[in-house]
């Protein structure tokens, strides 16, 4: 089944965890490898790349453009707004973020650890998108 790209989903997200998508989302960009152009699609129209999407994040972190930004109890929160798409491409990054951290933390690892912390809070991420998601 194809992804709609005409529905708008908005997610309620803290500061924190706007923080780790626009932070998984630049690493992710900067380790990507750009296209050949006889890979790039002629219609340009078509999907959202993952440069757009570590664009839009990094405004709605560092100037709330892009979504509303609400005080509720003294913890701000973004109401992002994205396609079914964008969110698909965000957890996506998330969880490939979680598997590359998950290798390279062993057993051994504190639980207090920066990266592992960082792993569970992608992975509580990912999970909350899907969940918001797939209730549409």
């Amino acid at each position: 089944m194809p992804i709609d790209d005409t529905l708008t989903i908005s997610i309620d997200l803290d500061q924190d965890e706007v923080t780790l998508v626009v932070g998984v989302l630049q690493r992710t960009a900067n380790e990507c490898r750009a296209a050949a152009p006889y890979d790039v699609p002629t219609d340009h129209h078509t999907g959202i790349t993952l440069g757009q999407l570590t664009a839009r994040w990094t405004d709605i972190a560092e100037r709330e453009l892009h979504c509303a930004v609400v005080n509720l109890h003294g913890e701000r929160l973004f109401m992002v707004p994205l396609t079914a798409e964008g969110w698909y491409q965000v957890r996506a990054a998330l969880s490939a973020c979680v598997a590359q951290l998950s290798g390279e933390l062993d057993d051994n690892t504190p639980a207090d650890d920066p990266d592992r912390k960082r792993m569970y809070r992608a992975l509580h991420l990912a999970h909350k998108i899907a969940e918001a998601t797939n209730d549409r």
